[in-house]
This record gives C-alpha cells, sequence and structure tokens, in this order.
C-alpha cells in the first residue's frame, strides 16, 4: 500500500499544499494545528414540519367568501367603461369619507385600464374576484396638478380616448366630465365648474402612476399631498363589502363621462 493512501484526507491535502506551493519556490517556515475533540453529546433538536393546511384552507376560506352581488358584468372600455366607472367613482367616494381634513379632498380621480386585470361579473362577488381584477400593491395617493401638467393630463384624456385599438385604451376617470370634437376638447368640467387653466387641482391616483406609470410622465413633475396608505384593492373591497352589509347590489352605467363627437 503506498504512503499517500495510508494518510488521512486532511494530511493529503496539507501535503499537497505543501507541494504546490514548493514547486512555486515558498517556503513554510512555521506550521500550527488545533485538534478540536467533541464527544457525541452534542444537543439535537426535533423541529416538528409546519402544518400548512391549515393556514392555506384559511386563506381559500377567505379567497371564496362572498361580500356583494353584482346586478351587471363590468368591464373595460372605451372612452368609458363600467368597471372604470365604477371603481374610480367608489375610490373617490371612499377616500372623501376617510379624509379629516377636508381641504385634501380629490376634485377628481384617474385610474387606467391596463391596471384592471379582469372583469367584475354578475352574480355573487367573493374576495378573490377583486384580486384577480387588482392583483398589484398600488396604494392610492393624491397629487395636487396645475398648469402645464394639467393640460397635458387632457391631453392624455382626449387621445386615449379617441383611440380603440386594445383593452388598455380609454382612461377611467371621476370628477371630470370632457366632450371631444374631432381632435379638440372643446369642453371640460372639473365636478360641475368649467375646468380654469389658473386653478390648482388635486387628482386621486395610484402610486404607480404619480411615479409617471402608463406613460404618465406628467405626474412625476406634481406636488404629492398625501399618501392614504391605503391599497387600491383594498379600498374595492371594504367599499364592495360596506355597500353589501346595507343590502345595496352593485350596479355601473355609462353616464357619458367622455363624449366623443366627429
Amino acid at each position: 500500500m503506498s504512503y499517500f493512501k495510508k494518510l488521512n484526507c486532511p494530511y493529503l491535502l496539507l501535503v499537497s499544499f505543501i507541494l504546490i506551493l514548493s514547486c512555486k519556490g515558498y517556503r513554510i517556515t512555521d506550521s500550527k494545528s488545533l485538534n478540536i475533540d467533541t464527544e457525541n453529546n452534542m444537543i439535537e433538536y426535533d423541529f416538528n414540519e409546519i402544518e400548512l393546511s391549515s393556514y392555506r384552507d384559511s386563506i381559500a376560506h377567505e379567497m371564496n367568501r362572498i361580500i356583494n352581488y353584482s346586478t351587471t358584468n363590468m368591464n373595460v372600455g372605451c372612452p368609458e367603461g363600467l368597471l372604470g366607472n365604477f371603481i374610480t367613482d367608489l375610490s373617490l367616494l371612499y377616500i372623501k369619507k376617510q379624509l379629516i381634513n377636508k381641504k385634501l379632498n380629490p376634485d377628481f380621480c384617474i385610474l387606467n385600464n391596463g391596471g384592471f386585470r379582469s372583469s367584475l361579473n354578475e352574480g355573487a362577488i367573493r374576495i378573490g374576484d377583486i384580486f384577480q381584477i387588482m392583483p398589484f400593491e398600488n396604494y392610492l395617493v393624491i397629487l395636487e396638478i396645475e398648469g402645464e401638467e394639467m393640460d397635458s393630463l387632457l391631453n392624455y384624456i382626449k387621445i386615449k380616448s379617441l383611440y380603440n385599438g386594445s383593452r388598455k385604451t380609454g382612461v377611467p376617470l371621476s370628477g371630470i366630465r370632457m366632450k371631444i370634437s374631432g381632435e379638440k376638447i372643446n369642453r371640460c368640467f372639473i365636478n360641475t365648474k368649467i375646468f380654469d387653466a389658473s386653478k390648482k387641482y388635486k387628482v386621486l391616483t395610484t402610486n404607480y402612476l404619480a411615479n409617471g406609470g402608463d406613460q404618465m410622465g406628467f405626474f412625476k413633475d406634481c406636488k404629492l399631498v398625501y399618501n392614504t396608505e391605503l391599497l387600491l384593492r383594498d379600498v374595492i373591497i371594504k367599499y364592495i363589502e360596506e355597500t353589501g352589509k346595507n343590502n345595496i347590489k352593485l350596479n355601473a352605467q355609462l353616464d357619458g363621462r367622455i363624449q366623443i363627437s366627429q
């Protein structure tokens, strides 16, 4: 039996290391070794397998919980859609009720159809349905918008409303009524008053859009006046659940908030 085969593995590695260094012209002048003997008395911990089924069942039960009923099918649309009208209206109403400082009340709400990933169908509405519509962790914020940014926003709405090439076209909004003739906006109301280009307005939107998402770069120059710290999804769920407790079924309608004439 060869010498190297008699060596224990750690020593074989050490000898190999010395040989490699010696080939490169290095010389070991000092070597120390520390051997620690351990007895077979280390404490052994028993880790019980985490029972996940109870959590899974609880989540599934919550997702399937019915919170209200809808009397109609709601989907996105252009220049307006039932789903967009419904969600922007409820968001504006809910936040206004929650705000203690009424000076922060938003004048209107702007969202985006691309953020709605499903429809709200007629019949029983479950919490899981809202997660399918709004799977994103988007928070509602209030911005102060004026002048050039407001003009850019209205032009954005006009362009999106005239092009109906995909489900992402159209701009869900509440608090704005607009009439577009040809390529021009010839009438625009904020709430019940004619739009005043010299005035500052407060807009309710999501943090995603406030940061320029969906080509809304004009929002990046706006002042953030309030972060509600409320997820849009949670606001939708709370509103639908509260109306359900009051025996009010969900409904929405097209009301001509965006009108287009050629």
